[in-house]
């Protein structure tokens, strides 16, 4: 397994235990395409599109728990030279999710992290979140939006020398994001 999917597992984990608040008993990955071009992109079977400033790959991740319902993850990630990481995810939420602002408040508590650029709103039954988290590493761009049962997070991730690349590249991309079914 490469180290690009050994990553997006691990946030992939990371995501799910913040959003049903246990980790999952197995999770097994599923790479469905590598390398794909840039450009419009949809996760196989997921429910959203989205414009790919670079070349992704489309991986899904199954948490399989005997005691409740398979819990599927659907993501889209790319990086290019410049370190510059971005991802869409889809999670469906529990029956219980915790608040919107959870994931926010839990990337603030890491030592050194900074949260900034805070925008929440609600409009037609669409919640969304944005902010900016600044670290020692760099910074990542944020934006969850919940629209019924679902989460979608949107991220744009990269080291300070890329910063204002970054800066550029995340309202076309976070403005690209369309969910096509619900």
């Amino acid at each position: 397994m490469g180290i690009l999917v050994r990553a997006f597992c691990a946030a992939a984990a990371v995501v799910l235990v913040l959003l049903v608040g246990t980790a999952p008993a197995q999770a097994e990955p599923i790479m469905h395409r590598t390398a794909v071009a840039a450009g419009e992109a949809t996760p196989t079977n997921g429910s959203f599109s989205i414009r790919f400033p670079v070349a992704f790959n489309d991986i899904e991740i199954r948490a399989d728990d005997p005691s409740a319902p398979t819990l599927v993850v659907r993501m889209l990630s790319g990086i290019n030279g410049e370190g510059l990481r971005f991802s869409a995810t889809e999670t469906p939420l529990p029956e219980q999710p915790l608040p919107i602002d959870g994931f926010m408040e839990a990337a603030r508590k890491r030592p050194g992290a900074s949260v900034s650029d805070i925008d929440h709103k609600q409009k037609d039954g669409i919640e969304i979140q944005s902010f900016s988290l600044t670290d020692a590493k760099g910074g990542t761009y944020f934006r969850l939006i919940r629209a019924k049962a679902t989460q979608y997070m949107l991220v744009v991730q990269f080291p300070e020398a890329s910063r204002q690349q970054a800066a550029g590249m995340k309202d076309d991309f976070f403005g690209s994001f369309e969910i096509k079914r619900p």
